[in-house]
């Protein structure tokens, strides 16, 4: 199975570490032991991951701002660069991160983290091959961090070596078994491996751990989903939804789950606030799949689109696939053609728009099961596909090539 998140995606997203703990780090004078900042540091990255973010992402700036300072007295001490690098890794500022620890290594091959942290960037670039050697010297360095070991993991599954995953990740949760990104990346393994039980054990478990992980819970939602589990898959993507409220994907499984619980009003509430996402720019694709259920033995994905644009817009499609199948065995729209609606307002200039559903077929052949002067509501076009799927409902015309 196709995992369920882009692993580079994820790298660049995500802070690797455990716990979530919320602490505000506390203030350092300028001319503080060096320790000080390491243990201010260790506070902060915690903190990133609670209920205080914003107050540690500030105390941040302020340590960036601290270290830089020192830096301009003490342009060689290369753990003040290595300290800076990783700040700014805590800051996601790519470009400070990864030139302090440039610096840093230039001046101290053996400091772990300016190894780690040029190789945790790279792999969120997509530079998995590069990574490695980063990511590798600082597990040997300091072969009890677990973060290291789960770096090494996370890189391995991008390039698909997957015993070299699972070795490295088991690593990591023998350092740390509470380790919940540690745990997520294995589920992700495990999905690879079409050991789907074991990867929503692993999903579970990563969520309980660090509760406030939304692709945990929308993962394991995902799973859910599709063991049928409608009730723990809609509890797993609210949970999700609350904690980033504009993931628009995470909105679409809110709508799918409300519609398949009977839940109408939510999901229609659901569905504006999915179509608010879109108008603000914060969707990346044109459409999103609104419903999905079985019927006849089939498997039915319905897709909506956004917008009704361009001469051949379709409103719905239902793609139905047989079991098993990689590709639909029919597809059925609701669509609204330009040439359609040209030819029925030469008749009547003030004719609302007009909609029409039809079914297509690998084979070419184009089934019409009806015209309707402006737009069908989702159920009553969801009705009659499944009308059409039960054979209850025959075509008012059918054409193909070549017949």
């Amino acid at each position: 199975m196709r995992r369920l998140r882009l692993l580079a995606g994820l790298l660049a997203g995500l802070l690797l570490g455990t716990g979530c703990a919320a602490g505000r780090a506390s203030p350092t004078s300028a001319e503080a032991p060096v320790d000080a900042y390491e243990a201010r540091l260790d506070e902060a990255g915690l903190g990133l991951r609670g209920a205080n973010r914003d107050a540690t992402l500030a105390d941040l700036e302020k340590l960036a701002h601290e270290l830089e300072t020192r830096l301009q007295k003490r342009p060689e001490d290369a753990r003040l660069h290595a300290l800076l690098a990783r700040t700014a890794f805590y800051l996601r500022n790519a470009r400070q991160a990864l030139a302090s620890a440039e610096r840093a290594l230039a001046l101290a091959p053996d400091l772990a983290w300016p190894h780690y942290v040029r190789a945790f960037f790279l792999g969120a670039q997509g530079k998995a091959e590069e990574a490695l050697a980063d990511a590798t010297r600082a597990a040997e360095l300091e072969p009890k961090q677990g973060r290291h070991w789960q770096l090494l993991g996370t890189l391995y599954l991008q390039l698909d070596r997957s015993a070299e995953a699972q070795a490295a990740i088991d690593k990591a949760l023998a350092l740390e078994p509470r380790n919940a990104q540690a745990l997520f990346f294995l589920g992700l393994l495990y999905m690879d491996q079409g050991k789907t039980e074991a990867a929503l054990e692993a999903y579970e478990k990563a969520r309980t751990y660090e509760p406030e992980f939304a692709m945990a819970h929308y993962n394991a939602g995902q799973l859910h989903q599709l063991r049928g589990e409608s009730a723990q898959a809609l509890e797993c993507f609210q949970k999700a939804a609350d904690l980033d409220p504009q993931d628009w994907r995470t909105r679409a499984k809110l709508v799918q789950l409300h519609q398949t619980l009977g839940n109408q009003e939510k999901r229609d509430a659901e569905r504006e606030a999915l179509l608010l996402l879109h108008q603000a720019g914060k969707v990346d694709k044109e459409y999103f799949v609104r419903d999905q259920f079985q019927e006849a033995g089939r498997t039915v994905i319905a897709v909506e689109s956004f917008t009704l644009e361009g001469d051949w817009a379709k409103r719905y499609e239902f793609q139905v696939y047989a079991p098993d199948a990689r590709e639909p065995a029919l597809v059925i729209s609701l669509g609204s053609y330009a040439f359609t609606n040209a030819f029925a307002r030469e008749k009547n200039p003030s004719a609302p728009r007009v909609f029409h559903l039809d079914a297509y077929y690998p084979d070419k052949t184009h089934e019409t099961y009806g015209f309707f002067e402006g737009e069908p509501s989702y159920d009553d076009t969801r009705a009659r596909v499944v009308s059409i799927l039960r054979g209850e409902v025959k075509p008012t015309s059918s054409t193909t090539p070549g017949k």
